[in-house]
């Protein structure tokens, strides 16, 4: 009882947090969209636009693609970089001890205080992104209870990346450049598992290693390609998804509690 507690109230807690950004989030909005539709007439048209020949129109199948790969890396940025920047805070501000007041392991706390709000924030953005796209392009996504399995997947690959980035601010603190450069590499990296740009072989080859390419093509074979959920092997297929989400969540606890222990023993934990 004392443990559901305690992740009762760190999730209040990191939704109060979520609370107090909603006029940030309310501004931010519409540049998702925007976003998406500045990009979608762009892509697959590199030729055209080098030859100054650009036809901008908003292609329905191009834009369905673009919205099925942006949505989950909104879900990652949300989990990654608030994370990020309330841990910070909590060093800055002198309150990062009370994440070890609770009987819970330190890990579980910073991340259970936001999983919950990422979700929410997730589900907000990506409902307006739908709704400002939608009628300008029509979106065709195949909707199937199965999609939560990619789903579920790719919040805890986004939570073992979160504590990895957790881990390293607890020892660095000033690391938000490093954070920003991870979270482009994995947005730009997982593009190879969609069919919207054409990638060298050894762009495919190493995306496999980024958090979020298998939860993508998982969503890419459900959604777009009407393929079933029981694939074992291949790009999106369940192996690769649940070995993927398996080791960075791993990778994780094992980052940040390395970086507990670091800052602990040289005592810099809140300092900054």
């Amino acid at each position: 009882m004392r443990t559901l507690t305690a992740l009762g109230n760190e999730a209040y807690k990191g939704l109060l947090h979520a609370w107090s950004e909603r006029l940030q989030i309310l501004i931010e909005l519409p540049f998702f969209a925007l976003f998406v539709l500045l990009l979608g007439p762009l892509l697959g048209h590199g030729r055209q636009i080098a030859a100054g020949h650009v036809h901008w129109s908003l292609s329905s199948a191009t834009t369905t693609v673009l919205v099925l790969w942006f949505v989950p890396f909104i879900f990652f940025y949300m989990q990654v970089v608030k994370l990020f920047w309330r841990l910070l805070a909590e060093i800055q501000t002198g309150t990062i001890e009370q994440v070890y007041l609770a009987p819970l392991p330190s890990w579980l706390v910073v991340a259970a205080g936001r999983i919950v709000a990422a979700t929410v924030e997730t589900v907000l953005v990506a409902g307006a992104t739908y709704g400002i796209v939608s009628p300008f392009v029509p979106i065709h996504l195949h909707w199937t209870p199965a999609a939560l399995v990619p789903a579920a997947a790719i919040m805890i690959s986004g939570v073992g990346l979160s504590l990895i980035v957790a881990g390293a601010t607890l020892v660095w603190k000033r690391i938000q450049l490093v954070n920003d450069t991870v979270l482009m590499l994995v947005m730009l990296f997982s593009a190879a598992a969609v069919p919207l740009i054409a990638v060298p072989a050894w762009w495919a080859d190493t995306a496999r290693a980024f958090p979020l390419t298998a939860g993508i093509a998982s969503l890419n074979n459900l959604m777009l390609d009407h393929r079933s959920i029981s694939q074992t092997w291949g790009t999106g297929g369940l192996v690769p998804l649940m070995v993927t989400a398996a080791g960075y969540l791993a990778a994780g606890i094992l980052a940040f509690r390395l970086g507990d222990h670091t800052a602990k023993r040289r005592g810099s934990l809140a300092r900054y």
